[in-house]
């Protein structure tokens, strides 16, 4: 079973590596350097994040019993940290609402 996290892992490094080359071909040069960029500490901590997301996930589903192969292992972790970033969007607005119940906050 872990082998399949170490292939979420490598989807997840894949996506990650996906998204440097997209976002230095947008700032057109290094997009992590400070003072534009966030910084290289930022991008590194941001990359190990993602690539934990990629494994976790991958390993979760296949100690839930879903069949799985090395490539779909790779397709797990390459989105599942976008699928969990939209996830997270929406359970905040959803939990951000059901927190209003209409009169004023703060107050």
């Amino acid at each position: 079973m872990w082998q399949f996290a170490l292939w979420g892992l490598a989807g997840a490094a894949v996506n990650r590596a996906l998204v440097f080359l997209e976002a230095n071909r947008r700032a057109k040069g290094k997009a992590w350097q400070y003072p534009e960029g966030p910084g290289g500490g930022y991008f590194a901590v941001a990359c190990v994040l993602h690539c934990a997301i990629g494994s976790t996930i991958t390993y979760a589903s296949a100690l839930s019993g879903l069949p799985l192969s090395p490539i779909l292992a790779i397709g797990m972790g390459i989105g599942a940290p976008a699928a969990s970033a939209k996830l997270a969007r929406i359970a905040v607005a959803i939990l951000g609402d059901a927190g209003n119940t209409g009169g004023q906050s703060g107050v």
